[in-house]
């Protein structure tokens, strides 16, 4: 009996260990814990630590504290990610490149960083997940090394196009797209210079980043554009779509590379509440080039409420002023990419 139950200790136990190392849970603290850097040396790599409710969660804090090792001012939206990934794939892209689903985690800090990886958990004795994350210096280098040259023969690339186009619009589309590439190379110099000093000082740059911006810039202002909208009552929605053309950098003129016109339209509506006003809205708006071609356009309808019809009419005009801010622009966008993207 004794020895039916000394057998069934020890299978519980086996079981019990077998179950820890697959959580990734440990009886002991890893030495990594208390001192990082005696696993591992600081010469070869970077590392930071994170904790939470779950491994996923830890390991979002770990590379979120290792984002903090650079102090990184450029920031980028979705978009800019997006159009950067589109402007720079070519034959030799692949998925893995495009979405780097193991060699790089998105932060909350704005960056992306190349080739994180990260150790087995620990699980102290309330529950909580602990995760190291680090970068393998040289390994990490030659990565970033391959990334910024890859995106100098792009740069390169656009800035030729520019050079050799007498399109104003072409000259602008690939010297903007240039510029974002270089600004995109810029935050990668700046990473590879904390990850390894000694590659980012061998790296050649053959491009002027300033020169670029500033072309870039130059050419948006002979971008020039008008608005016509009716029933725009005080002008709300032209100043919204004025807003965006020149957040581009491009300017009014009555001599139009690209010409807005559209309409919209607010009526009161009754929706047998007594505490509120209510509006239907419709906006249709169209930006067409010089050859009379529809470049962008924007169709949105709905209806909102306030305590005050003016109040409905504001929120309607702060929700299409998202959606001008975002749609709009971006099919914008992707028209003056579309001149100039390798094909």
């Amino acid at each position: 009996m004794k020895r039916m139950y000394l057998m069934f200790l020890i299978t519980m136990l086996l079981f019990s260990c077998a179950v820890q190392g697959k959580s990734g849970k440990s009886s002991g603290e890893p030495e990594w814990l208390q001192n990082p850097k005696k696993v591992y040396s600081d010469q070869l790599y970077l590392t930071a630590i994170g904790e939470g409710d779950t491994r996923s969660e830890a390991e979002n804090f770990a590379a979120s504290n290792l984002a903090k090792i650079f102090e990184s001012q450029i920031s980028a939206d979705d978009t800019y990610k997006q159009r950067y990934i589109e402007l720079t794939k070519d034959d030799e892209t692949t998925f893995e490149d495009l979405t780097d689903v193991t060699k790089n985690v998105k932060v909350t800090s704005a960056q992306t960083l190349y080739n994180i990886q990260f150790s087995e958990s620990y699980t102290d004795k309330v529950g909580r997940v602990h995760v190291l994350a680090y970068l393998n210096r040289t390994q990490t280098a030659e990565i970033y090394e391959e990334k910024i040259n890859k995106n100098s023969r792009n740069i390169e690339y656009y800035v030729a196009q520019a050079e050799s186009s007498d399109d104003v619009r072409v000259k602008y589309a690939a010297l903007s797209a240039a510029a974002l590439i270089s600004h995109n190379n810029e935050i990668l110099l700046k990473q590879l210079d904390i990850i390894s000093p000694n590659y980012a000082e061998f790296i050649e740059i053959n491009y002027d980043h300033n020169e670029i911006s500033r072309l870039a810039a130059a050419y948006a202002r002979s971008i020039s554009f008008k608005i016509e909208i009716k029933n725009d009552r005080n002008d709300k929605i032209t100043n919204i779509v004025k807003n965006m053309f020149t957040d581009m950098g491009f300017v009014m003129n009555s001599n139009p590379v690209l010409s807005v016109k559209g309409d919209i339209r607010f009526e009161e509506t009754d929706l047998n509440r007594d505490d509120f006003e209510f509006i239907r809205y419709e906006l249709n708006l169209e930006i067409t080039d010089l050859k009379n071609t529809v470049v962008s356009s924007l169709t949105e309808k709905g209806k909102e409420g306030h305590t005050t019809y003016f109040e409905a009419e504001e929120r309607a005009v702060r929700k299409l002023s998202e959606k001008i801010g975002r749609s709009l622009k971006n099919k914008l966008i992707d028209y003056f990419d579309g001149l100039i993207k390798k094909k």
